[in-house]
């Protein structure tokens, strides 16, 4: 079995064979004693979980045990998305939660989230010391309990109090001036019942797709990735939907499709709302993305006067920006929050803004895209996952910063190099490159952004190529 290991948002593994009933209570108590290191053991623990398959059961394992040592502890009633199990966390005044979920990985992949009292993604500090405990309880032989996978203690059921947040984020009457239908596609995730829900609480026209549970998720990804909705996009257009609305196996990611095809996520949709958020709800603040996400953000954020904040790729550090003061802040990979809401992905609340920037500007939303492009611009934007050598990994990255310092790279001019994760090069001509290792795997993630097709296409050909060379080796 791999090693317990925390990444960027939690730990996870795959069923029954990394992600085990005895090594999830070795998370949990690792974390029962991280609390009591930091003062937080008498507030409760809530435990969360979202429609894979036995994550419920792991829940209420972990939850009998915790209780069994003295740790107050409160299940959720249902399966729950990432946002609200985060959200019950600052409105319960509870010391963090354990989040059992997978997010958009394969149905055979499980993980644990561990949420502090501050209600976003731990900071790499708290992980670490939860893996040297997990470390120490492993090497003393620390023994799990026998499953127990009933559990009888006190349960919570944070769905009106989170609805009464999203009515003080959106401008809920004006969603019920929306006269287009919408199709949402759950992909078999927890939000289904929550977003759609919502929506015609407040009389918007939603028809609703993949929302049972199936612990197979139909046999694709549970992610609102592209490939996934324009597989939908001929029931958009045939059944004269306006949009198609969508989220992943938790909740936290989002993705839409016009009938017409065009996907919006969050590279697009981070923009529109900060503008929406910046000029109708005459709001202030900073505007946080990461290294990785597009540019667009920038120019909203020169428009307006307002500063601009980068992180590394992880929305633990657009959420410790967000407790900080930030108005904003996303990544693109498809999740964002907003100041007065949890320092945690929301698809819902995602969705729910756009909807509401919609309702209030009375236009669909490809000609808001038009309007914001003739303002801010359009850019092209695209990430490329390469496999290579692993050994030949780190003399890539190596060839590039030197190419980056000598000021030329693919035959243009660097003008800045951006090095908080993986290798940025900020070209002359306004397009840029990230390249960034994987930290488990044997692929290298680039991302390119460039101001129109025509240099985007240049630049893929250029970027392909001069990775290619690293593929074979020497």
């Amino acid at each position: 079995m791999k090693p317990i290991k925390f990444g960027t948002d939690g730990w996870r593994g795959i069923i029954s064979f990394d992600f085990t009933f005895p090594r999830t209570v070795t998370v949990a108590e690792a974390v029962r004693r991280y609390l009591i290191e930091t003062d937080a053991s008498d507030r409760p623990l809530l435990i969360g979980y979202d429609n894979r398959f036995q994550a419920a059961e792991f829940a209420s394992h972990v939850a009998n045990h915790l209780a069994g040592q003295g740790q107050p502890t409160v299940v959720f009633k249902a399966p729950v998305p990432t946002p609200v199990c985060a959200f019950a966390v600052r409105h319960e005044n509870a010391a963090g939660a354990l989040m059992f979920t997978a997010s958009h990985n394969p149905f055979y992949f499980l993980g644990i989230k561990f949420i502090p009292d501050f209600a976003g993604p731990a900071e790499t500090s708290t992980t670490e010391r939860i893996t040297d405990i997990i470390f120490e309880l492993e090497t003393a032989g620390f023994e799990p309990p026998q499953l127990n996978t009933e559990w009888r203690g006190e349960t919570l059921d944070a769905r009106e109090d989170y609805f009464a947040q999203l009515d003080k984020l959106v401008n809920a009457p004006a969603l019920s001036t929306l006269h287009d239908s919408y199709l949402y596609a759950a992909f078999h995730g927890v939000g289904a019942g929550w977003l759609d829900d919502y929506l015609r609480r407040h009389g918007v026209n939603v028809d609703s797709r993949f929302t049972e549970r199936d612990v197979l998720f139909g046999g694709l990804l549970p992610d609102p990735s592209p490939a996934n909705l324009e597989a939908l996009q001929p029931d958009v257009a045939g059944g004269d939907y306006a949009l198609l609305l969508a989220t992943d196996g938790d909740a936290d990611r989002f993705g839409l499709m016009t009938a017409d095809g065009a996907y919006f996520g969050c590279n697009r949709v981070l923009p529109l709302l900060a503008d929406f958020l910046l000029t109708t709800k005459e709001q202030t603040g900073p505007l946080v993305r990461t290294v990785a996400t597009s540019h667009l953000l920038d120019a909203v954020a020169v428009a307006h006067g307002t500063e601009l904040k980068e992180t590394p790729v992880g929305f633990k550090y657009v959420g410790r920006e967000l407790r900080e003061g930030a108005l904003i802040g996303g990544e693109e990979s498809g999740g964002l929050s907003i100041a007065g809401h949890v320092p945690e992905k929301d698809a819902i609340l995602s969705i729910l803004l756009l909807l509401d920037l919609l309702a209030t500007k009375g236009a669909r939303l490809s000609d808001v895209w038009q309007e914001f492009g003739q303002q801010f611009g359009r850019t092209v934007f695209e990430r490329l996952d390469m496999e290579l050598p692993s050994e030949r990994i780190a003399e890539l990255m190596s060839d590039v910063e030197a190419l980056a310092q000598a000021g030329t790279f693919l035959d243009h001019l660097v003008s800045e190099v951006i090095s908080i994760d993986g290798v940025k090069l900020v070209l002359e001509n306004g397009s840029w490159i990230l390249l960034r290792p994987s930290g488990t795997e044997a692929v290298v993630r680039a991302y390119m952004e460039a101001p129109d097709e025509r240099a985007f296409d240049s630049l893929r050909k250029a970027l392909v190529s001069y990775l290619h060379d690293y593929t074979v080796q020497p």
